[in-house]
């Protein structure tokens, strides 16, 4: 059996070993992403919404012109997914081309479902929509932050309207 005096000398060998280790591995990650965002800041680039074209999808799934009508959580993600092109959020979950035709659809399924109950935030969805129609979008990063908070969001709050430049590109990359 090894003395206690080896023993100590081990655990604290290995002790130590471990501790530069990951001092080495934390350090080298910290200098990667200095030297990173200064490439960045030094290039005069701005930082940019985080893409995941896994989540950026528009198939047309997300139309509602049959006569089906969306359960509520499907059409509050198809708003939500809309507002996308209109807003600034580090992280986007949804994409759904807001057109004058979807709009208008979207505003059908409402009409259909008006005095149902079928829809319990029926008002936010109107007043967005019908403020849209008009072509006012001041709204979007309120109703946004409404539907991100309803589904519990974590990452991806809207901090402010894109700018018209900024919504062209978005509209251009992605539709």
């Amino acid at each position: 059996m090894p003395s206690i005096k080896i023993l100590l000398i081990s655990i604290t060998s290995a002790v130590l070993l471990t501790i530069g280790l990951a001092y080495w591995f934390i350090s080298d990650i910290n200098t990667n992403l200095a030297e990173e965002k200064g490439q960045t800041e030094a290039s005069g680039e701005k930082s940019k919404e985080e893409i995941d074209p896994e989540r950026y999808i528009d198939d047309g799934g997300g139309s509602t012109e049959d006569n089906d009508i969306p359960s509520e959580n499907r059409f509050m993600n198809i708003l939500h997914g809309m507002t996308h092109q209109k807003v600034y959020a580090d992280d986007k979950w949804t994409l759904v081309e807001m057109t004058d035709d979807r709009i208008e659809e979207m505003l059908v399924t409402l009409d259909q479902v008006k005095d149902q109950g079928t829809y319990e935030h029926y008002d936010l969805y109107y007043t967005a929509l019908t403020e849209w129609k008009n072509g006012n979008f001041e709204n979007a990063v309120d109703v946004h932050n409404q539907i991100w908070s309803m589904n519990s969001g974590t990452v991806g709050r809207a901090t402010r309207l894109l700018s018209a430049e900024e919504e062209s590109a978005f509209v251009e990359e992605h539709y």
